[in-house]
């Protein structure tokens, strides 16, 4: 999913909501595992590029348990490089 269809559906969905409108059949695949879940991503992740003077941003959607794994392992990796330096 691109950035822009997940900014366009998050705006759809501050839309609905703003409107009283059910936003938690929405469904959405994880860029992760490549599993289908209803309701709001538990987490996204974030790719950056560049083309020439453009910048591109795209945050993939993230199920729970794939956000909840990549989320431990930054944090563990982070604490490993913290020890080895101090």
């Amino acid at each position: 999913m691109s950035a822009r269809a997940v900014s366009l559906a998050m705006e759809q969905e501050e839309a609905a909501a703003a409107s009283g409108v059910d936003t938690a059949s929405r469904t959405y695949q994880c860029d992760a595992c490549g599993d289908s879940f209803e309701g709001e991503p538990a987490g996204a992740g974030l790719f950056l590029w560049t083309r020439g003077d453009e910048i591109r941003y795209e945050e993939p959607p993230l199920c729970e348990q794939c956000a909840s794994r990549i989320t431990v392992g930054a944090l563990l990796k982070w604490d490993t490089e913290d020890e080895e330096e101090g």
